[in-house]
């Protein structure tokens, strides 16, 4: 599926969503945020889908808002677009698949915000990730930053790139936690593959409930967190991709799931 602005790849387990409009650093406009739904909408429609990567076409991931459309999220129209980007980075960061975030070049305002909301991020060491709202336009994050950066590197780290507004390496942003893996240009599609075959030999069912279960415990008690796993242990051991696994264990070979 393609179009202006949004490409997609299905290859078996994996799907690819890649922002297309390398002319503006890939600045996502409501063209492509509405391709990014319609892409997740498809790719949840496939249980055998197990992981997702999103990249950007050219030499960056995404330097954000697509300023032709909308000035800024203050201007005549912005209403409108902070819902759209409220609903894409919720729906990415909530997605029931994994979700790897593949950034090379700039990475900044929304694009660090739908990278955030991926499960792993890989990127090019010499990239430039961060906020920028601050210096760029005066103004806080639209799409969640200051909600979601201090819970994966800490208030101290996120105040510091918030309030300077500085962009960082990828491989600044890896010592920080930030980014997972960050390696020279030349390795980023190999280091991705390697990630993702360790993901794709693996029951699609069974990580969206480990994702959901790992999204629950910033939000429950650990006696809450317990009776969770327990509820999804009973409903996976009724799923074929279970019984797949017993069948694969005992007859000494790989399971073949299906994410059913």
């Amino acid at each position: 599926m393609a179009d202006r602005d949004v490409v997609v790849e299905i290859d078996g387990r994996v799907a690819s969503i890649k922002l297309n409009k390398p002319e503006v650093r890939n600045a996502m406009g409501k063209q492509t945020l509405h391709g990014i739904l319609d892409a997740l909408d498809r790719i949840d429609k496939d249980p055998g889908i197990g992981v997702v990567i999103i990249t950007g076409a050219g030499d960056s991931f995404c330097s954000g808002l697509d300023t032709r459309e909308v000035a800024s999220p203050t201007a005549e129209g912005g209403d409108e677009f902070t819902k759209i980007t409220d609903r894409v980075f919720g729906r990415v960061e909530n997605f029931h698949k994994i979700t790897v975030a593949v950034v090379r070049g700039h990475c900044m305002a929304g694009g660090f915000e739908l990278a955030m909301g991926c499960d792993f991020i890989i990127a090019d060491e010499k990239s430039r990730i961060g906020d920028g709202h601050i210096k760029l336009a005066g103004l806080v994050p639209n799409g969640g930053a200051s909600n979601r950066l201090p819970k994966l590197i800490g208030t101290k780290k996120a105040k510091l790139m918030l309030y300077t507004g500085d962009l960082i390496s990828g491989k600044e942003a890896e010592k920080i936690g930030l980014v997972d893996f960050a390696v020279p240009a030349d390795e980023v599609d190999a280091t991705t593959r390697k990630l993702v075959s360790k993901l794709t030999d693996k029951s699609p069912i069974g990580l969206a409930y480990m994702k959901k279960l790992i999204h629950a415990s910033s939000r429950c008690t650990f006696e809450e967190g317990l009776e969770l796993e327990h509820d999804a242990v009973r409903l996976l051991a009724a799923t074929e991709d279970h019984h797949e696994a017993e069948r694969a264990f005992k007859e000494k070979r790989q399971p073949v799931f299906t994410g059913k």
